[in-house]
């Protein structure tokens, strides 16, 4: 049997998938539902053919077993999608800069400490914490110089932050961005491809983070938070507690950025709603 006959044979039954599925959500908060076995069964397959196992139950077996975490992290790697580019949903990048930002500088709180932290949680492969940070330099303006302008971005997925932490990205990643923007923060290298500059790269700290820890590891609150398209993946209770936790490392009267795909509601009772997907922390 060859391996493109293999591969094809390989199928995951209803029960391998429950037993999956659960792993997933109990894991990552992950609700893959029931529509997505032809999925789950495609991302995973080449995985078994590759470690020789006999079967998804097996497979599952396996991952329990490990004790280094390593076969959880391929599960997520494969499991998760990360599809992303710059300027993606550009007009809250242009709220923020235009509005929250300049709201921020001017807080007497804020102001004293020539801080503004930014959180971008669920990063990906890093085009929306890099494009934060650009556009926290943007807004700064002349006087960037005096603030300390910091962007955390954490993701579940190792492989996708170690994409992000090198900085580099194809022509289609960044070609919706504005050609003096593109130009400002990115060079060309020898193979064509883009690197984020120094003055960027150095105010992003990527770190590995599920975000169904009980509680988060940060010593201070965040100005801002963005976790876009992030808890579509999520059922109700998990989203619910996920705010809560947004809402306990936020600043009063901070702003949580959601994917315009996604909605807290309008009775919540932690944020206020500004704007579609913009809701700002209740003093």
């Amino acid at each position: 049997m060859n391996e493109l006959t293999a591969i094809s044979d390989l199928s995951i039954s209803s029960r391998e998938y429950e037993l999956i599925s659960r792993l997933v959500y109990d894991r990552f908060g992950i609700n893959l539902g029931s529509k997505k076995q032809s999925l789950v069964s495609n991302r995973l397959r080449k995985v078994l053919i590759e470690n020789k196992f006999s079967s998804f139950k097996a497979y599952y077996e396996h991952i329990l077993n490990d004790k280094s975490g390593a076969s959880l992290d391929i599960l997520i790697n494969k499991i998760s999608t990360n599809l992303t580019y710059f300027a993606r949903e550009q007009e809250h990048f242009n709220y923020l800069k235009d509005t929250v930002l300049p709201e921020l500088f001017y807080r007497p709180e804020i102001a004293r400490d020539n801080s503004l932290r930014i959180w971008c949680a669920g990063c990906s492969t890093g085009e929306e914490a890099y494009t934060l940070s650009m556009v926290m330099h943007e807004a700064a303006g002349g006087s960037r110089s005096k603030w300390k302008l910091d962007v955390l971005a954490t993701d579940i997925s190792a492989r996708a932050l170690k994409i992000a932490e090198s900085g580099i990205y194809k022509d289609e990643n960044v070609e919706k961005m504005q050609t003096n923007i593109k130009h400002k923060y990115f060079q060309k290298t020898d193979t064509g491809d883009w690197i984020v500059t120094n003055e960027v790269r150095n105010k992003v700290l990527f770190r590995r983070l599920n975000l169904m820890r009980s509680q988060f590891p940060f010593k201070k609150k965040f100005h801002s938070i963005f976790c876009r398209n992030v808890m579509i993946y999520f059922d109700t209770p998990t989203r619910e507690e996920l705010v809560k936790k947004f809402s306990a490392n936020l600043i009063d009267e901070g702003y949580l950025f959601i994917g315009h795909s996604e909605s807290l509601g309008r009775a919540n009772p932690y944020f206020d709603y500004i704007r579609p997907a913009v809701y700002r922390k209740k003093a």
